[in-house]
C-alpha cells in the first residue's frame, strides 16, 4: 500500500480547509494525511516537531499577514517544500514567492482537485530534486575547499597581463574566494611573501618572454595570516601562430611537506649541538639546494648569522662559478647516493683564497630517501702552500739537474762539432791534394784512350768495348776529383740578394723529367710576400738540385715531392760555440726557411749521424759518391745558413731544413 502524504495545512477558514480536503478525498490513488492549525504559531511548532511531506499555507492568518507568513516558514522549516495559498490573484506576488524558495502559488476558487494534487505531487519532487542537487553542490564545494591544488589563467594583451581567473580550490589554500581576485587584480601579488615576490616576479617575466620556467616554491600569506608554502608550476598559452595569449598555472600546497622538513631541522637539535663545538664548517641542505643548518664556524666564516644563512643558497654568498661548482657537487651526492670527497679552492666572502677539504655525504630519511647533503670541510691552506712549496723546490732541483745536463750535453756536441770542424779542414786539404795529383794522371789516361780509339778499326769491336768501358771509369774518376776540388775550395762567393721562391721554381724546373719519369707528385706550398735572401745563385741552385736528387732517389715507386717556405724571426742563434764561420743567423733577426719533404724510406737510425761524412753514401756504386752532401752543407755554411736533415716523425719520408738569413732591409 502506497504511504500516505502527510499534508501541514495552515489556514484560518474551516470551510477552505474543508474544501482542500473533500477535493483531495477524490483521488483515492495518492492518499493523503492531514494536519489543520488556525495559526502561525501552531503550524511553525508542529513543523519544527513532526515531519511533514509538504505544507500549505495561506498569507493572511491571525497571528501574520502577507509576505511576512511565508518568509517565517521558509526561515523554520527549509527542508520542506511550501506552496502558497491566497485569495488574491497577485502575478507579482507570485513571481516573489516562487523565486524566494515556495514550490507553487495557487489561488484559491481557481484549481480542482486534479490541479491540486499533481501540485502537492510535483512539489514534493521538485523539491527532493532540488535539495539532492543542493546537498551535491555542498559536496562539491566541500570537496574543491578540501583539495590542496587549484589553478588558475592569466590573459594577455599586447604582451602585457590584464586580467587572471582562479579556480575554487584557491579557498582551501588561499583563504580567498575567486571572486576576491576578480575584485582586486594585484591581490594575486600581495598575497606572496615579500622575501619571495621577486621570484615570483622574475618566473612571469620568464614566460612572457616566451620561455617555460622552472617550478618554483615560495610562501604565501593565507587570509587568515598563516604562511603557506605552495609550488607554482606555469606554462605558456599559445595560437596557432605561435602568439603567447596568455598562461596557466597550478598551485599545489607543499605546507605539510615544509612543515616535516621543518620537523627534521627541529629534530636534529642535538646533533647541532654536538656539532656546534668542532672546528670544522658543518652545513646541510635541502633537495633545492637552500641551506637547512650551518654551524657557527660556517657563520663565522660568512660574516653573517644563521637566521641569515638558512632558506639562501650559495648563489647569495659566493661568485656565481663557485656556487654553481659547490651545487653541482650536490648534485652528484644526491643523485648518486655516494660520498664525495676532494679539495679545491674556496674564496670567503672578504675575498680571501683559501684551499679546504671537503667531505659531502647524502642525508636520508627513515624510508631510506634522500632528501639533502651534509657537507663538512676544513681550512689545509698552510699545508697546501707548504706541499706547493715543496714540489716547486723539487721541480727547481730537476729543473737544475736537467739544465746541467743539457749544458753538458752542449758542451760535448760544441766539442764533437770543433773536432768534426778540423777533420773536415783536414780532409778538404788531403781531397785537394788528393785530387791534383790524380787529375794529371787522368788526363794522360784519357789522351791514351783517345789516341787507340783512333787506330781501331771498325772489326775491333772488343777492343772498342774495352776503351769504352775504360772512359767511364775515368769519367768517374774526374767525377770525385771535381767533387774533392768543390769540397775543398774556398773561393769566393758571388752574393746577390735574390727571391728564394724564384731560385726554388727555376731549379724544380731543372729536375721535372726526374719527377715525371718516378711518377712523383709535386706540392709546393710557399709563403708569400718573402723577404729576398742573400746568395751566390749558381751555389745554391746546385744545393737545391742536390737535395731534390736525393728525395726522387728515395722514392723509386713514386710518391710525393713536398717544397715549402716560410719567414720565421730567430729566437735563438745558429752560432755554435768553437765554429770557425762568422756568419751566423743571430737571436732577432729574420730568416727564410725552405723545407723539403719526401715520401720515400727514410735513413736508417744509425746512417743519420755520417750523412755528411765525405765520401759516405748508401746508394750502389756508380750512383753517388758520398760528396753531394757534404757540399751541400758547407756551401750553405758559407752563406752563414743551417742545413739539418732528419726523418719525419708522422709519417714515412725525410724532411731536409734549410735556413738563410734574410736580406737586411
Amino acid at each position: 500500500m502506497q504511504k500516505p502524504i502527510k499534508i501541514l495545512l495552515i489556514e484560518d477558514s474551516s470551510f477552505d480547509a474543508r474544501l482542500l480536503q473533500v477535493l483531495l478525498s477524490d483521488q483515492p490513488s495518492t492518499p493523503f494525511d492531514w494536519t489543520c492549525v488556525e495559526r502561525l504559531a501552531d503550524g511553525l511548532k508542529r513543523v519544527r516537531s513532526e515531519p511533514f511531506d509538504i505544507v500549505l499555507s495561506d498569507l493572511s492568518l491571525p497571528d501574520s499577514h502577507g509576505w511576512e507568513t511565508f518568509q517565517w516558514l521558509r526561515s523554520q522549516a527549509p527542508h520542506v517544500p511550501i506552496i502558497v495559498l491566497s485569495g488574491t490573484d497577485d502575478e507579482t506576488l507570485a513571481i516573489r514567492a516562487v523565486r524566494e524558495g515556495a514550490q507553487d502559488y495557487l489561488v484559491k476558487g481557481k484549481f480542482d482537485a486534479h490541479i491540486l494534487s499533481r501540485a502537492i505531487r510535483y512539489s514534493i519532487e521538485r523539491h527532493r530534486v532540488e535539495m539532492a542537487l543542493q546537498e551535491s553542490e555542498k559536496h562539491y564545494k566541500f570537496l574543491l575547499e578540501s583539495i590542496t591544488d587549484y589553478t588558475y589563467t592569466v590573459q594577455l594583451e599586447n604582451g602585457k597581463p590584464m586580467r587572471s581567473t582562479h579556480g575554487v580550490g584557491c579557498v582551501a589554500v588561499t583563504g580567498y574566494g575567486p571572486h576576491e581576485y576578480d575584485k582586486d587584480p594585484e591581490l594575486w601579488l600581495e598575497m606572496v611573501h615579500e622575501a619571495d615576490r621577486k621570484a615570483v616576479l622574475d618566473q612571469a617575466d620568464k614566460v612572457l618572454q616566451g620561455h617555460i620556467p622552472a617550478p618554483l616554491e615560495h610562501r604565501l600569506l593565507h587570509k587568515n595570516g598563516q604562511v603557506r608554502w605552495v609550488r607554482n608550476t606555469v606554462v605558456p598559452i599559445l595560437e596557432k601562430d605561435g602568439r603567447l595569449v596568455g598562461y596557466d598555472g597550478l598551485i599545489s600546497d607543499i605546507t605539510e611537506r615544509k612543515s616535516a622538513e621543518e620537523k627534521l631541522v627541529t629534530s636534529e637539535a642535538f646533533y647541532h649541538s654536538l656539532v656546534e663545538n668542532l672546528p670544522q664548517n658543518i652545513l646541510r641542505k635541502d633537495l633545492n639546494e637552500r641551506f637547512t643548518f650551518c654551524n657557527q664556524n660556517f657563520c663565522t666564516m660568512l660574516g653573517v648569522t644563521l637566521e641569515q644563512i638558512l632558506g639562501k643558497t650559495d648563489f647569495d654568498f659566493f661568485p656565481d662559478d663557485l656556487a654553481a661548482k659547490y651545487q653541482r657537487d650536490d648534485q652528484y651526492v644526491m643523485r648518486s647516493g655516494r660520498t664525495f670527497e676532494t679539495i679545491e679552492e674556496h674564496q670567503s666572502p672578504h675575498g680571501e683564497k683559501l684551499y679546504v677539504n671537503v667531505v659531502k655525504t647524502p642525508i636520508r630519511d627513515a624510508k631510506g630517501d634522500i632528501i639533502g647533503i651534509q657537507g663538512i670541510f676544513w681550512d689545509i691552506t698552510e699545508r697546501k702552500r707548504w706541499e706547493e712549496r715543496l714540489q716547486k723546490a723539487n721541480q727547481d732541483l730537476a729543473n737544475s739537474e736537467a739544465a746541467l745536463r743539457k749544458s753538458h750535453e752542449d758542451l760535448k756536441s760544441a766539442q764533437l762539432q770543433l773536432i768534426q770542424a778540423e777533420k773536415m779542414e783536414s780532409i778538404g786539404t788531403l781531397a785537394a791534394g788528393v785530387a791534383h795529383e790524380v787529375k794529371n794522371p787522368l788526363a794522360i789516361l784519357l789522351m791514351g784512350i783517345n789516341y787507340l780509339n783512333r787506330k781501331l778499326t771498325p772489326e775491333d769491336g772488343s777492343s772498342q768495348t774495352v776503351l769504352k768501358e775504360m772512359r767511364d771509369a775515368i769519367d768517374r774518376a774526374n767525377t770525385i776529383t771535381r767533387g774533392l776540388l768543390d769540397f775543398s775550395a774556398s773561393r769566393q762567393l758571388a752574393m746577390k740578394a735574390e727571391p728564394l721562391n724564384t731560385l726554388l721554381e727555376e731549379t724544380l724546373r731543372l729536375v721535372r723529367h726526374e719527377l715525371l719519369k718516378c711518377q712523383i707528385t709535386l706540392t709546393t706550398e710557399f709563403g708569400e710576400d718573402l723577404p729576398s735572401v742573400p746568395v751566390d745563385r749558381t751555389q745554391i741552385q746546385q744545393v737545391f738540385v742536390n737535395v731534390f736528387m736525393n728525395a726522387i732517389h728515395a722514392m723509386p715507386e713514386g710518391g710525393t715531392l713536398t717544397v715549402r717556405t716560410y719567414a720565421k724571426n730567430m729566437t735563438d742563434t745558429t752560432f755554435v760555440e768553437g765554429s770557425k764561420s762568422a756568419s751566423h743567423i743571430w737571436m732577432g733577426e729574420t730568416a727564410v726557411v725552405a723545407e723539403v719533404e719526401d715520401t720515400g724510406t727514410g735513413i736508417a737510425q744509425e746512417h743519420l749521424a755520417k750523412i755528411f761524412d765525405p765520401f759516405f753514401t748508401t746508394k750502389p756504386t756508380g750512383k753517388g759518391t758520398g760528396l753531394g752532401l757534404p757540399v751541400s752543407k758547407k756551401i750553405i755554411e758559407l752563406h752563414g745558413g743551417v742545413m739539418d736533415i732528419r726523418n719525419k716523425r708522422d709519417s714515412r719520408g725525410v724532411r731536409v731544413t734549410i735556413m738563410l738569413r734574410a736580406q737586411p732591409k
